[in-house]
């Protein structure tokens, strides 16, 4: 990790990647009705993992006392 880099950005960046894998998922069933139901289930866990891991960097990030004691 270089000093530039955010904290947080890689578990964002995961995040974000498997919230659209997982609206991917939901959309190729819809359309073309060949995703099983445990296609719609791991979808449904991969949109909501992605987005408790989004969450979580998020409250990390606001609270992270290197970046509190940065600020004017």
């Amino acid at each position: 990790m270089s000093i530039d880099e955010k904290p947080g950005e890689a578990a964002r960046a995961s995040g974000a990647f498997a919230v659209v894998i997982g609206l991917l998922i939901a959309a190729f069933g819809f359309l073309t009705d060949h995703v099983p139901t445990r296609g719609y289930y791991f979808a449904g866990l991969l949109v909501l993992a992605g987005s408790a891991v989004r969450i979580e960097a998020a409250l990390k990030h606001r609270t992270d006392p290197v970046r509190v004691e940065q600020q004017p």
